[in-house]
């Protein structure tokens, strides 16, 4: 009888043990759904500043399918982020640094300084105060700046620096101050002075951080004064193509017409490379990203690889290729200067590493990486020298973008969704200027 009231009261208490645990997962569990709940409340509203039903969104937070997709496109976004930053400590519970790691997770943390980076760059103007700090303060101060930068947008010659180069006089441009642009000489100034990689990283350059430096690739000297000079010929020498030829339109742009998008841009740029400044130019309008009628990117660089390489083994007598896109930012922000009076998309230029944060990546070795990267600084510093506001700063990511395939392969975002087609057209002439200059040695 004993033995049997003992079995009870272990029987008891075993039981009153398993439903104190199970309150206590069930307890965690509510708290995790009310954070999960949170953080898809305010994707949502998120969804909704940018046009988005919010039945539409909440069904695509469902979808497993569309899921990746939609929170890539929200949390590129700044308000999204800063939002999620400087609310971690509400918003998560269980652990503070949830939701920093799920913002760096869709937008990219640059491990080095904290600071997060969004799709190509289109959040590196404000991402010191808005994520490296909390000050409101200062979110406010760079915010109005951002504003009056977009409204003093003037047009004005620089005599000091034509007369230093005379090609420069043949074909004047405007910039958008003169104090800004001495700015911009003096960054390259200083430079060319100490060779500092430091110097060059902090202030010409965004690391995605799909990547890593390999300080070794990052020689100052070499970067500067690697020839890049090419021999104007009868036989082609540029090709110009689209990996993303079917996806990257603007905000005018009429639905199916491939003149209104990206490849409509790089016909421009094919015409000013060819009638004013003489060179034979490939334009491949193939749009890499439509597979059997369908848009499909996931592929578009296996693709493109195989198609510029058919055409360097047509035309051996090319020496430059050019990957000509428009950057996808997810936002209302428009990239635009002025230029002799016309608003202009701005350009940015790309390098891929071939290296993640463990090293360099074995399958996709690239010989021609320091002649990139030379390609695309002095391509840099030509804009500098002659526009304040022209190009942003280059971004470096970590897989190869098929930039093996020459050394003076360069991969250019040109504006983004929110430009009209006009800006984007507008930038082919300084951008067809650019090019020249360093093809033919002039600083």
């Amino acid at each position: 009888m004993h033995g049997k009231k003992m079995r009870i009261n272990f029987i008891m208490i075993g039981s009153l043990l398993c439903i104190m645990w199970t309150g206590i997962l069930v307890a965690a569990l509510c708290g995790q759904l009310q954070t999960v709940k949170n953080l898809q409340c305010i994707v949502i509203q998120q969804m909704e500043k940018i046009g988005m039903h919010p039945f539409m969104a909440a069904g695509i937070l469902q979808d497993r399918k569309e899921r990746n997709e939609a929170a890539d496109m929200i949390f590129r976004q700044n308000d999204m982020l800063k939002y999620l930053y400087s609310n971690e400590q509400r918003l998560v519970k269980v652990t503070d640094s949830t939701v920093t790691r799920l913002a760096g997770h869709f937008a990219g943390q640059n491990k080095e300084n904290n600071l997060f980076w969004s799709t190509a760059g289109s959040i590196y103007d404000r991402s010191e105060v808005l994520f490296e700090t909390k000050d409101e303060n200062g979110q406010q101060a760079v915010s109005k700046e951002e504003t009056q930068t977009q409204t003093r947008e003037t047009t004005a010659q620089v005599e000091e620096h034509k007369a230093s180069d005379p090609s420069i006089s043949k074909t004047p441009i405007a910039t958008d101050s003169k104090e800004k642009l001495q700015q911009n000489l003096h960054k390259i100034e200083k430079l060319e002075k100490s060779m500092s990689r430091s110097y060059l990283l902090k202030n010409f350059y965004i690391t995605d951080s799909s990547t890593t430096i390999d300080n070794s690739i990052f020689q100052v000297r070499t970067l500067l004064t690697k020839s890049m000079v090419i021999k104007k010929e009868k036989k082609p020498q540029i090709l110009i193509f689209h990996t993303h030829g079917a996806s990257e339109s603007f905000r005018d742009s009429k639905k199916g017409r491939k003149e209104d998008s990206i490849v409509g841009v790089g016909a421009a740029l094919a015409k000013e490379l060819t009638d004013t400044y003489g060179y034979r130019v490939i334009h491949d309008q193939t749009q890499y990203d439509r597979i059997n009628g369908k848009i499909d990117r996931s592929l578009a660089y296996n693709y493109s690889c195989k198609g510029v390489t058919e055409t360097l083994k047509k035309y051996p007598s090319i020496q430059v290729v050019i990957d000509l896109h428009r950057d996808g930012v997810g936002n209302k922000v428009k990239r635009t200067t002025v230029i002799d009076g016309k608003k202009t998309a701005q350009i940015m230029f790309f390098n891929g590493l071939s290296r993640n944060a463990s090293g360099n990546i074995s399958y996709l070795q690239n010989k021609n990486l320091q002649g990139n990267l030379s390609f695309s600084l002095q391509l840099k510093l030509v804009c500098m020298r002659r526009f304040q506001n022209l190009a942003k700063p280059i971004y470096l990511k970590g897989y190869r973008y098929n930039m093996h395939l020459k050394e003076r392969f360069t991969l250019i975002e040109l504006g983004n969704e929110n430009n009209t087609l006009q800006e984007e057209i507008n930038a082919t002439k300084p951008l067809a200027m650019i090019l020249d200059c360093v093809l033919q040695g002039k600083k």
